[in-house]
């Protein structure tokens, strides 16, 4: 049963954590006071055998035990109790999307999925705090239909009947118009961007 419950929960049987280790959040404990899933932080000390964690955003939280509950096949319920943390000097891309990070550094070699590449190196606050270990470009692309549909996009774009661009175009009684100049506002800006192609 064990193996069952560490297959199917991120929080282990056996948690060390010491002083100034980083952690990340396993549970959604208090929404609106940031303390999330995925919520990172640093232990600052240990109150009656119980780590107290700074989150990101400063707040301080003492991180009881908490219950997982999963079924088994034969419906009946297996339950762990445990401090809803684990360990958070690494980890996946997958679980990193969403994040911002102050200081990152990563291995990109071996990115398996169009786009995974984009989600990790886009968690970096600046370039300044992103450090990339073995970059190979081969491993960045992005998702053939996704580039498909972006494309049938900007030629259904061009291909509509607007009003064409600049002032001298837009007839004298439409100038006005605040629809009629933030639509072509909107289909000169769509058309100045190119449609990036990573291959």
């Amino acid at each position: 049963m064990a193996k069952q419950l560490d297959s199917q929960l991120q929080a282990t049987s056996q948690l060390y954590l010491k002083i100034n280790a980083q952690v990340m959040l396993l549970k959604n404990i208090n929404i609106s006071a940031g303390l999330v899933n995925g919520a990172r932080g640093v232990v600052v000390r240990i109150e009656k055998g119980v780590p107290v964690v700074r989150f990101k955003n400063n707040r301080e939280y003492l991180c009881k035990h908490e219950k997982w509950i999963i079924k088994t096949a034969s419906g009946g319920t297996i339950t762990r109790r445990q401090v809803p943390l684990k360990l958070a000097w690494a980890f996946s891309i997958h679980k990193s999307q969403g994040l911002t990070l102050d200081c990152v550094e990563m291995s990109l070699s071996k990115v398996f999925e169009a786009g995974q590449a984009y989600v990790a190196l886009s968690r970096a606050k600046s370039l300044d705090s992103l450090r990339i270990l073995d970059f190979d470009p081969k491993q960045v692309w992005a998702n053939a239909q996704v580039l498909q549909y972006y494309k049938l996009f900007r030629r259904r774009l061009h291909d509509s009947t607007m009003i064409p661009l600049g002032a001298k175009n837009i007839k004298r009684e439409k100038s006005n118009d605040p629809k009629t100049i933030a639509l072509a506002k909107l289909k000169k800006s769509l058309m100045d961007k190119p449609l990036v192609s990573i291959s």
